[in-house]
């Protein structure tokens, strides 16, 4: 792939994700309002379940797959292409089958011992065929990627958010009030109907497409092809892993350090849904352009390795670098300068805006450490990649067990343990980058020019929101946020930055 497809490839993905994350922002608002912080926080619990189970079922298969699967079509070995598809569906379900097993054996020990909530027994029914369905299309639109057919996945993630958006919100426009134990209930059956439509439209382009893809050059062993899955998925599943399990114990945890503090448990799981169901996704918004990335550039780069075309890779890394901080760059001073206004604007909740103050700058830290670990994974650097994440993780685990249960810490020990583990994941992987490629960084390009222009963005949003005008807050807000992204691009473009 030469660096204009490499870009505008690059640039369809980041905006079918840009399309969906904000639908799955807008969806997740709704349900916040629908459900409160409260039912937030169950749904938070509740879905730490389905990323775990989903850690183990597929890991680092889909990636695998794309990778695997994009170095053969280079190859025109359609015949090992088809049949890398079936060895890693076969692996996914059979995975699939022991933890639906393992789940429905100890629903009771996980319900009553871990979360201590009966209702939990009812929501991992529920979540059982997300599992199933969330796998196999994962594997599928891995298969779709590594064959450049970029276009069926992006229709499938589309399909999947307009479908959980009609359906289920129609649902609670009818029935609102709802109490949260059972709007849970819906928001999480809400799951299967989205990947149901997702899955089946999958399977419908894959009978369309798999003559396209039918030629024999060699039969290679179905051993030899779960070996080279292996290779690439367990390091990547490892280091999923730990992001999952640091989830996990972030659901377990803070709400019980919380308690210890003074706080009872409605507020316990309030606070922890108002942190982990709506500041976080504020967050990380900028993984929708670095998840977009990743899909592009880990076959990408695999593939310009395997030709040791090194010029292109080095590009594509800084292209990529690049993408990643003029978007987080501006959103993390967003974040910092107007917390209340983005709290009230999305959620009503003042509240609110405090965690998404202090967590501002963390929106750069957190995207460029995904965006690197894109970067390591296709320069088969997946191992460094999970051992810089356990390193992360233990000082974020740390910092809860011990600070958050401090009074004189409460809940600013979890920020901490965000700013900490974030920190040093981004300064391991790019030393690791920097040791395996020598790249010639414009330090001023990358950093100093979005900064240059998110500090032009600042202050007229913030002159423009103190005059008083004759129309609603929200509307108010958004136009003149729309005029601050204008003269943000408008000043990039001046100092040549894009």
């Amino acid at each position: 792939m030469n660096k204009n497809n490499f870009f505008y490839t690059s640039l369809f993905i980041v905006l079918v994700n840009i399309i969906t994350m904000l639908m799955d922002f807008y969806y997740n608002i709704m349900l916040s309002k629908f459900i409160g912080p409260e039912g937030i926080g169950l749904f938070q619990m509740a879905t730490s379940i389905l990323m775990v189970a989903l850690v183990f079922s597929i890991g680092g298969i889909p990636t695998a797959v794309s990778k695997l699967v994009a170095e053969e079509k280079f190859k025109n070995n359609s015949s090992y292409i088809n049949k890398i598809l079936n060895v890693a569906i076969i692996l996914v379900f059979s995975i699939l089958g022991l933890i639906i097993v393992f789940l429905l054996i100890w629903r009771q020990t996980i319900t009553l011992k871990i979360f201590k909530d009966e209702n939990m027994i009812i929501y991992i029914y529920l979540l059982i065929p997300a599992i199933i369905l969330i796998s196999i299309g994962s594997v599928l639109r891995g298969y779709y990627y590594g064959l450049k057919m970029i276009k069926i996945p992006s229709v499938s993630q589309i399909l999947e958010c307009i479908s959980k958006i009609f359906i289920v919100l129609l649902i609670f426009y009818y029935i609102h009030p709802v109490e949260p134990k059972y709007g849970v209930i819906i928001a999480l059956a809400g799951i299967s109907i989205g990947e149901g439509f997702n899955f089946f439209y999958l399977l419908i382009m894959k009978g369309k497409t798999k003559s396209k893809y039918f030629n024999n050059v060699h039969n290679p062993g179905s051993l030899n092809i779960l070996s080279q899955i292996s290779s690439i998925a367990i390091p990547i599943g490892i280091s999923n892993l730990l992001a999952v399990l640091l989830r996990f114990a972030n659901t377990l945890l803070i709400p019980k350090k919380l308690m210890e503090i003074g706080f009872s448990n409605t507020d316990a799981i309030a606070t922890f849904g108002r942190i982990m169901g709506m500041a976080m996704p504020l967050i990380t918004l900028p993984f929708m352009i670095t998840s977009a990335m990743g899909i592009v550039i880990v076959p990408n780069l695999s593939k310009e390795m395997a030709m040791k075309n090194y010029t292109m890779v080095k590009s594509q890394i800084l292209f990529s670098i690049k993408i990643t901080l003029l978007f987080s760059i501006p959103l993390a001073g967003l974040y910092a300068f107007f917390p209340k206004s983005v709290a009230l604007f999305l959620y009503n909740d003042l509240k609110l805006s405090e965690y998404i103050c202090i967590m501002s700058c963390n929106t750069i830290f957190l995207s460029l450490q995904n965006a690197l670990s894109n970067i390591l994974y296709g320069l088969n650097k997946q191992t460094n990649a999970t051992i810089n994440k356990l390193i992360g993780a233990s000082f974020q685990i740390f910092a809860i067990y011990f600070l958050v249960g401090n009074p004189r810490f409460g809940i600013n020990g979890l920020f901490i343990g965000f700013y900490l583990s974030s920190l040093i994941i981004c300064i391991l992987n790019f030393y690791t980058l920097i040791n395996m490629m020598k790249l010639n960084i414009n330090y001023k390009d990358l950093f100093l020019k979005p900064i240059i222009g998110s500090i032009f963005m600042v202050f007229p949003i913030k002159f423009f929101l103190k005059l008083e005008f004759n129309m609603g807050y929200k509307t108010i807000f958004l136009l003149v946020l729309l005029l601050g992204c204008g003269i943000y691009l408008l000043t990039l473009y001046i100092l040549k930055a894009i």
